[in-house]
């Protein structure tokens, strides 16, 4: 089982990669639609990476389903795969 560091890099790299594109995309050629998506994906995806840090217990594997969970985790998941989903459609349409 890796540890919370490993699991957290990920999304972390990933959000920071692709917040930074868009930034840059947008200091170059101007706010778009796409951009903005895919910067609230990437900073979505740093929050769920420094909540994984953390110990937030939305993917923490000693939860039983039937006990609490932290459901902001899982929404900023969810809002970070929804936003990487919609900006890739756009921009490559």
């Amino acid at each position: 089982m890796p540890s919370n560091n490993a699991t957290a890099a990920a999304p972390i790299a990933t959000g920071v990669l692709l917040a930074g594109t868009a930034l840059r995309e947008a200091a170059q050629h101007g706010l778009e639609i796409w951009m903005t998506l895919a910067l609230v994906g990437g900073l979505s995806a740093v929050a769920v990476g420094l909540g994984v840090l953390t110990g937030g217990s939305g993917f923490d594997s000693d939860d039983d389903l039937d006990g609490d969970r932290d459901w902001t985790t899982v929404a900023l998941a969810g809002l970070a795969l929804m936003s990487i989903a919609v900006g890739t459609g756009i921009a490559l349409a």
